[in-house]
């Protein structure tokens, strides 16, 4: 079975970029995860407003990729990079997925997915203040058995 979710900032529960998004029903047996959009709209007057610069995403701690920043080892879900810095408005950075590069496959299987921690992180591994990003959406298919097995 697959399942969408999609985490927005409504979402954050403090501060700054970071939550923990309970599921209603625990999903059972998740083997796969797919990124199928994550978007991220900033001022200009946000920091983050710095051509090339990442802003990270880290997931329930799923390490599929990793940056180095000062000979410092970064681990993180997925990344958003800005384009090109704004002089007026604000902007909106999309990646549109359509490739297997965004699939995480989780080993071990995850017998009982019950929440979602996500988090955003600048290039220096700080969280991001909520004060700096004005929309952050992120959806992904969950990949899942709910199927009960007897063992015999």
């Amino acid at each position: 079975q697959k399942t969408a979710y999609e985490i927005s900032t409504r979402d954050w529960s403090s501060d700054v970029c970071s939550s923990d998004l309970n599921l209603d029903e625990p999903l059972r047996n998740v083997y796969k995860i797919n990124i199928i959009l994550t978007m991220i709209n900033i001022s200009q007057t946000s920091p983050l407003n710095v051509s090339l610069e990442p802003i990270y995403i880290n997931l329930n701690d799923y390490q599929r990729l990793i940056a180095k920043y000062n000979n410092n080892n970064i681990y993180y879900f997925e990344s958003i990079i800005m384009e090109n810095s704004i002089t007026s408005g604000t902007i909106s950075i999309k990646n549109d997925f359509n490739s297997n590069d965004t699939i995480y496959y989780l080993n071990p299987i995850e017998p009982q997915l019950k929440r979602f921690q996500i988090s955003l992180y600048d290039k220096e591994n700080n969280l991001i203040p909520k004060a700096n990003i004005n929309k952050f959406v992120m959806k992904l298919g969950i990949y899942y058995n709910n199927r009960k097995t007897t063992r015999i």
